[in-house]
């Protein structure tokens, strides 16, 4: 059976359940509610519009899963640095990339803010790889970039994510010109590097040449993920298919708010979350990747994905907040 045929067979697993039908996979004790869940969500959904919502989650004890919109492919923005991260933990894991090798930092390498590397350019110019996981983990566009090089470009990322069977999630561009380019914008500059920089280049650009800009960035295959294909990337970390130790603070970090709002005390979370620059109104991309471990040790991954919101920050975190609330109150 293929890949794909897995996961539908997964995605399928809850309405099974409902049914009555045999579990598959050992699950002999349902414990998701897939069509109250189904209403919850479709509810969130109705309040998120015009943006589109997509959900993926999973318990990684059971293999149970639930999606909502889950073959839809969404933009990255900056969950980008997940499938990046994980190809560079696992160059590392496999020893064809040291922690501590260095990589020199030059002009045509430094990608918008926010980016610790780049502000520190040209006084500091070389980074070890280990320095460079760890500002990527929080986001360093910079440092997301150079690793990204480091282990061959985007086309090896994307390539390291076929031969892993991580269907759905595509890597096609460096960070410099991704986010230039949903702007209207050439490739970054060096004398952008820096927010006052950075506004005064975006704010240059004609209203509707960003406007277009932004249409396009919604239209555009490249640099997407559907919530499964994330999933899948989750769950293949957490069962060490990657060939890498599950390691979710390296991976996905610890970024505030969001799901970390829905959860009792007690609970770990590791999550990546956060959105894409807001411009005249509207942000073309938020996100909540997370692995939740719950009391007694069960644990649950998570992926949201927002698109197209003209909601205000407060308000898009918000309505992920209560999609993980609806999940764990339903599983």
């Amino acid at each position: 059976m293929s890949r794909r045929a897995v996961l539908i067979a997964l995605l399928a697993l809850p309405l099974l359940h409902a049914c009555g039908e045999k579990p598959m996979l050992g699950q002999e004790e349902p414990i998701m509610k897939p069509k109250r869940l189904q209403k919850r969500i479709e509810a969130i959904a109705v309040r998120a519009q015009p943006a589109v919502l997509g959900v993926a989650v999973e318990d990684l004890t059971t293999r149970q899963m639930w999606a909502f919109n889950g073959d839809r492919a969404f933009p990255l923005g900056a969950a980008a640095r997940v499938p990046i991260l994980a190809a560079a933990m696992a160059e590392t894991a496999g020893g064809r990339l040291s922690p501590e090798a260095t990589i020199p930092v030059r002009d045509v390498d430094l990608s918008p803010p926010p980016s610790a590397v780049a502000d520190a350019w040209p006084e500091r110019q070389v980074w070890s790889v280990v320095d460079l996981e760890v500002l990527a983990e929080h986001g360093d566009a910079t440092a997301l970039d150079l690793l990204t090089n480091k282990i061959g470009g985007p086309g090896a990322v994307g390539g390291w994510l076929d031969v892993k069977h991580i269907e759905g999630v595509r890597v096609d561009r460096y960070q410099r010109q991704v986010r230039t380019e949903a702007l209207g914008l050439a490739s970054f500059r060096a004398d952008w590097k820096g927010e006052a920089a950075w506004n005064k280049a975006i704010a240059g650009v004609p209203h509707e040449q960003r406007t277009r800009a932004a249409r396009e960035l919604q239209a555009d295959h490249r640099d997407t993920a559907t919530p499964v294909g994330m999933l899948r990337l989750l769950e293949a970390f957490m069962q060490r298919e990657l060939g890498v130790s599950p390691d979710t603070d390296r991976l996905l970090g610890h970024d505030p708010g969001h799901l970390a709002l829905a959860l009792p005390k007690g609970v770990r979370l590791a999550q990546a979350a956060g959105s894409a620059r807001a411009d005249q109104g509207f942000t073309p991309s938020s996100h909540a990747l997370a692995v939740v471990e719950l009391k007694g040790g069960r644990r649950v991954a998570f992926v949201v994905f927002l698109t197209g919101s003209t909601a205000d920050a407060a308000t898009r975190e918000r309505l992920i907040t209560d999609i993980g609330k609806a999940v764990l109150e339903e599983f």
